[in-house]
């Protein structure tokens, strides 16, 4: 009888623990978004997504992935390149102008805040542009240091360049053709295909950087850096 009552025990206390709920995760899991995601793509343009949706690196992936199999090839990104030109493109001349450029930066991408450093969303006490001085003692998480730290664009895209349009002019003339623009595109491709395998998939890109930050503590209280 008191091998049994033993056993009972044992059972009620093995279910109990199946029942119970699962622990929650500690220190360094990613924080659901918790204002506007915004995503320059590699050719500078701008996806955005509410707090919670889906990401909008992924939603310029489907985009430009034309025959949606989920591998974007050079093609289909020097495709998706042409079409942005073409939105561009004001006067449909073929080459962006400075004054095409300035709208670009003023209108189409505000979120860029060219030459500033600071926070992800380019507001807050570093949106004034001054550098935030934590950035001056680290090396840029993505591995290219030649800004001295994400600027511009770079704190909202793959690739650290500050003005993804702009630095698509080759020839240095103050004006960006639609030749320069599909050469911008097979450059970036090549530095985002760093396996060499050609095509590109959401898998082998880095995740957006405002996932990469781990949640604050329960307690409220900051962590040390």
């Amino acid at each position: 009888m008191r091998r049994f009552g033993v056993l009972g025990l044992a059972v009620v206390a093995l279910q109990a623990t199946a029942q119970a709920p699962p622990p929650k995760p500690t220190g360094g899991a990613p924080c659901p978004p918790r204002r506007e995601q915004v995503f320059i793509a590699p050719l500078g343009e701008p996806f955005r997504s509410p707090p919670g949706g889906p990401s909008p690196a992924a939603m310029w992936f489907a985009a430009a992935d034309a025959n949606q199999d989920g591998q974007l090839t050079l093609g289909e990104m020097a495709a998706d390149a042409d079409r942005f030109f073409t939105k561009l493109d004001l006067d449909g001349n073929g080459e962006l102008s400075p004054a095409e450029v300035a709208n670009y930066e003023n209108k189409i991408a505000p979120e860029i805040r060219l030459y500033q450093s600071g926070a992800y969303s380019g507001v807050g006490p570093y949106g004034d542009g001054r550098r935030n001085p934590r950035e001056q003692r680290r090396r840029n998480p993505k591995g290219d240091d030649d800004y001295g730290g994400e600027l511009g664009a770079g704190r909202l895209a793959w690739l650290n360049i500050p003005e993804p349009v702009a630095s698509a002019d080759l020839d240095m003339n103050r004006g960006v053709s639609r030749k320069e623009f599909a050469s911008a595109a097979a450059t970036r491709f090549a530095l985002l295909d760093k396996a060499q395998a050609k095509v590109l998939s959401l898998a082998t890109l880095p995740p957006m950087p405002a996932r990469e930050l781990p949640c604050p503590p329960a307690d409220g209280r900051r962590r040390r850096r």
